[in-house]
Order: structure tokens, then sequence, then C-alpha cells
């Protein structure tokens, strides 16, 4: 559970705002766990839909109150930082990886021996993480209201681990404590599991093809948070000064969705162009240590196509994953 400083400090010297956040801690702990059933919801039909079976990897509930004075996603951030760091950490389990001392043996045993492909794909992972949470939290971003938000999400990793997310949030006014400000309180409830049949059944193409969903969604929330602020600011113009707060407000958020999308898409963008590359080329490459006869006329070398190695590494398991569905085809 986290607070900014001026909640800290305004708690320890104002006995109506301890009762007041006593009060909004007392319900954080009930959205807490109503958050967490209904993650455990969405696990239980994605797994049983599949036939999958699965364990639980690592997890986590997390609660933190904002005074709009000290806005900003830092202190999410510090949380996605966490998760990414949990998912790339092969040291299951362990301190370092939240909720990770109750996972059972056959759930690590699993995540180490598909670890190579989220280790890979680590930053990748880190931006779609970190636009999926982030786009969520900047809708509590505006300040001219209170408001309430809820959201359920889940990504497939790679390599058969898979991420459930929830979120709640909720903006409280409350001027008699902080002058013309707001409070925000949050409750994050993230959950990872690992399954072996999931690492077989989603490949390479597919966590793409979700990446680029994530994408679309992205851009969707820079255009509902445009249109909000356009309605907003129109009933805002015999206030100038609240109409200027407000549009900072909405710009906020219009910045950390723009950066989190660019970022995103950079990640993105490097796994396309190594894709596309083997895609048009895939009826020249040199494939004989794939078992593969050599293509008429002269072959093409990857080791001469992609000569990064990552790029290298990730054309091989693209190719392999391509071989692999002809083969179930």
């Amino acid at each position: 559970m986290g607070k900014t400083q001026s909640i800290e400090d305004k708690e320890k010297a104002d006995k109506a705002f301890q009762a007041f956040m006593k009060q909004l801690e007392t319900e954080a702990q009930a959205e807490e766990e109503r958050v967490h059933k209904r993650v455990q919801g969405v696990i239980t039909t994605h797994y049983d839909q599949n036939g999958w079976t699965h364990g639980r990897l690592f997890g986590d509930s997390r609660s933190d109150y904002q005074n709009y004075a000290d806005w900003g996603l830092d202190r999410v951030a510090a949380i996605i930082q966490t998760i990414g760091d949990a998912l790339s950490d092969k040291n299951y389990p362990s301190e370092e990886v939240p909720g990770s001392e109750n996972a059972d043996k056959s759930s690590v045993d699993t995540a180490k021996e598909f670890a190579g492909a989220f280790t890979g794909d680590y930053t990748l992972i880190i931006k779609r993480v970190m636009g999926m949470i982030s786009g969520i939290l900047t809708q509590l971003g505006s300040k001219s209201t209170a408001n309430r938000n809820e959201a359920l999400r889940d990504m497939p990793i790679s390599g058969g681990l898979h991420l459930f997310f929830g979120f709640v949030g909720k903006v409280y006014e409350e001027q008699s404590f902080f002058a013309h400000q707001f409070i925000a309180s949050f409750q994050i409830v993230f959950e990872a599991h690992i399954s072996a049949q999931e690492a077989r059944a989603v490949a390479l193409q597919q966590i793409l093809k979700t990446t680029e969903i994530e994408l679309t969604t992205l851009n969707n929330m820079i255009i509902e948070v445009r249109a909000a602020q356009a309605k907003e600011l129109g009933k805002l113009l015999k206030d100038p000064e609240l109409w200027k707060n407000t549009k900072a407000s909405y710009d906020e958020m219009l910045i950390s969705l723009k950066a989190s999308r660019a970022e995103l898409q950079v990640e993105y963008d490097k796994y396309a162009s190594v894709t596309d590359a083997v895609d048009q080329h895939m009826d020249v490459l040199d494939l004989s240590g794939y078992g593969r006869p050599a293509p008429a006329g002269e072959a093409v070398s990857l080791d001469l196509l992609f000569r990064d190695e990552w790029e290298n590494q990730l054309a091989k398991r693209y190719i392999a994953e391509l071989l692999a569905s002809e083969q179930e085809g």
C-alpha cells in the first residue's frame, strides 16, 4: 500500500483526515477482494475454455492513494516495473518475485523450461504491460470531476506465461482537506499463470496480433480522451481558470497515452521488421538446417539476411513456428 507524501503529512496532522483515510483503506480492502475474485473468474474461464492445465507462478494486490497535487504515473510505473522484473526473473520462488512463495514445483519447472522465450521478449512485454496499465489509469487523470473506473485485462506474454490484471479506481473530491484538490484511490490485482500447453499453442504470430490489438486500444483511448476534453471544455467557457486547469489535466492524459503508444509501437516494429522479412524471403531462404530441401536458384542465408544476433534468433524462432504450423496443418 502506498501514499503520496502530502497525504502522509496530512494524516499526521489532522485527526479528521485520519478517519477519512481509514475509511478509504477499508473500502480499498473490500475492492481488492472483489477485483481479485473477478480476476480469478477470468483465469478459470481462460484455461477451462482452452482445455489447458496451468499453475499460478506469482501475483499480488496493491492499493495506492494520490493527492492530485502530486499526481503522476511514477508510482504506477514502479508497480509495472515490479511485474516486469518478475516476468524476467528465473529465480522462482523468491522474495524478489511478489506472491511466488506459494508457486508449486510443477509451475516453477514449466516456467524455467520455457523461460527463454519471455526473457528474450522482455522489452516488448514491459511496453505492452506499461501501455495497458497506464492507458487504464490515465482515465483517472481528469481533475475536474470525481469519477470511478474499473477494468479487467489479460494478455498472453510469451513462453506459456499469461498475465491477468484487474483494476478499480475512484477519485474523491475532498475540499475540506485539500482546497480544490482531489484524492485518487486505486487498487491493482495482478496474477501470472504458466501453462506448457499454452506455450506450445500460442506462437509469436499470435503475440504480435495481440500487440496490434493493444496498439489499436491505445489509439482509441487517445480519440476518446480528445472527445471528452472537447466536451468538458465546452461546458467551462464561462470559467477561464477552471477551463485552463481542465485542459492541462486532459493534456497530461494525452501526453501519457501517446508516449505509451509510441514506445509500444517501437518495440512492435522491431519484431514486425523481422517477421515481415522472413515472410518475404521464405521461398528463397536456406532452410537446410530445418531439414528442408534447397530452393531453386541461389539460396539466401539467414546469417546474411539477419546479421544482428537478436534478429537472427528471432527469425529462427519464427521460422520454426511457421514450419511447425505447416506440419500440423
